[in-house]
């Protein structure tokens, strides 16, 4: 690798200062429409309109609901398409999370890959270890002359590069949260849960079996969010030594299956927690049935539109876990282009437009997260309370998963992809103390031949 961070932990910390300074800032002179304001001029020149025809297949997340997000991004693309490049025809498909990992990995290993791509956070670190990512140098370097690559952060257009190649460049930061019922902590005289122990404690005073209200609620399967995840790198970091080495097998990681298994001998868990999916944590939680929810920071914004209000919900900010850390979860994710793609200049031009004029993917898409361009996030639509609470109570404590680690490596894609979360949890929900430690046992093992294959 060259040119990495150095220390993703203080990346981050540093990205959220700056955040919180935006929030408490003055507003931009003009509201961002398109985007960064940098180098997308939207009028087609008379080379491009000659030029021969090229199809690219863009292969987009669903970082947003259904209903608006893909919407807005095929508004977009219509835009370069109709505006900036008539040449060119994108053939957009907004995927699931439900089989992410396998999608692309079958598709890579198929030779077909999209030509451009979002996906999971750690998934240009995964297809660069057999160089299947494209070198996106030259967008960087367009940025670098035309000033705009201080759009972002100091260090995060380096984040991306990895065996000496820019394998992807900023798209957001995703953020993991835990929501919690303000109101019933003022009705029952509580005050905000600041440790393992007080967690478990308001869980049981939200919880009326009687009228089948629970006091935590979570996703196991489909689109959960990683609670499990999220509490391991609350504690520490989950999977990892910071040497790179794995670290699934240790005695943090049998505190988080303890949290989650008193929760569910207390009665705050529902019946058939286990089988789970994210729809069946939201529909529950909007319902009134449960007073906290382990989830990701798009669901604040689900939450507020089904019907609760700011003086309802409030992000619970990072507890003091059993090993003495408070640290919140986020990961940076990147646009990126895939070494098959027959049309990687045309890949290229587009990504560096689609990345300076995407700001309505956030207001009208309703996309998750936070972008990782400042002069999004100086937008009025991040001076909004749910927006501020994650800057301000995720962002200021934000590590990635792969803490204590110093940055992502191809490992973790497999990780996410091959679903540990699930895995832990529900040996959590399901077993007793030494089944929690045959699972930890297995999985060790399990990362350990990753990162042989594949940390390289």
């Amino acid at each position: 690798m060259s040119k990495r961070i150095s220390m993703l932990c203080g990346l981050l910390l540093v990205v959220a200062m700056a955040f919180s300074a935006i929030g408490c800032g003055g507003a931009p002179a003009t509201e961002p429409t398109d985007g960064a304001q940098t180098s997308g001029d939207a009028t087609a020149t008379e080379s491009t309109s000659a030029a021969e025809p090229v199809t690219l297949k863009f292969w987009d997340m669903a970082w947003g609901p259904a209903d608006a997000f893909p919407v807005e991004s095929e508004k977009i693309i219509a835009k370069y398409t109709s505006e900036v490049a008539p040449h060119v025809t994108i053939e957009y498909t907004n995927l699931p999370w439900s089989n992410w990992y396998e999608q692309f990995s079958t598709a890579v290993a198929s030779n077909g890959a999209p030509d451009v791509c979002t996906g999971g956070g750690y998934m240009p670190f995964q297809f660069s270890v057999n160089d299947e990512m494209a070198d996106l140098q030259w967008i960087v370097d367009e940025w670098k002359k035309e000033g705009t690559d201080k759009d972002f952060y100091e260090g995060m257009l380096d984040y991306w590069r990895y065996h000496d190649k820019q394998v992807g460049i900023p798209f957001n930061y995703d953020a993991r949260a835990t929501y919690i019922r303000i109101d019933w902590l003022e009705e029952k005289g509580l005050s905000m849960p600041e440790n393992y122990d007080d967690f478990i404690a308001v869980a049981k005073a939200f919880t009326d079996k009687d009228k089948e209200i629970y006091g935590c609620v979570f996703g196991v399967g489909t689109g959960s969010a990683g609670p499990f995840t999220q509490m391991g790198t609350n504690n520490g970091g989950a999977y990892y030594n910071k040497d790179g080495s794995a670290n699934v097998d240790n005695p943090r990681t049998l505190q988080v299956m303890r949290f989650f298994n008193t929760l569910q001998e207390e009665g705050c868990l529902p019946e058939g927690i286990v089988n789970y999916s994210g729809d069946d944590r939201d529909k529950l939680f909007l319902a009134g049935k449960a007073g906290i929810s382990l989830a990701s920071a798009g669901n604040f914004k689900t939450y507020l539109d089904g019907g609760l209000t700011i003086d309802q919900v409030s992000v619970l900010p990072p507890m003091t876990s059993p090993n003495g850390t408070k640290f919140a979860q986020v990961n940076p994710n990147a646009y990126m282009v895939f070494e098959t793609s027959e049309h990687k200049e045309e890949a290229m031009k587009f990504l560096k437009w689609y990345s300076e004029n995407t700001y309505t993917i956030w207001t009208d898409g309703k996309q998750d997260g936070l972008p990782a361009r400042k002069s999004y996030l100086e937008g009025d639509e991040f001076k909004q309370p749910y927006r501020q609470q994650m800057i301000d109570y995720i962002l200021n404590n934000a590590v990635q998963a792969v803490y204590p680690m110093q940055s992502g490596v191809p490992s973790m894609s497999s990780v996410e992809g091959q679903k540990f979360d699930m895995t832990l949890l529900q040996s959590a929900l399901t077993m007793d103390e030494d089944g929690w430690k045959d699972t930890l046992a297995t999985l060790q093992t399990q990362l350990e031949g990753l990162i042989a294959d594949l940390d390289k």
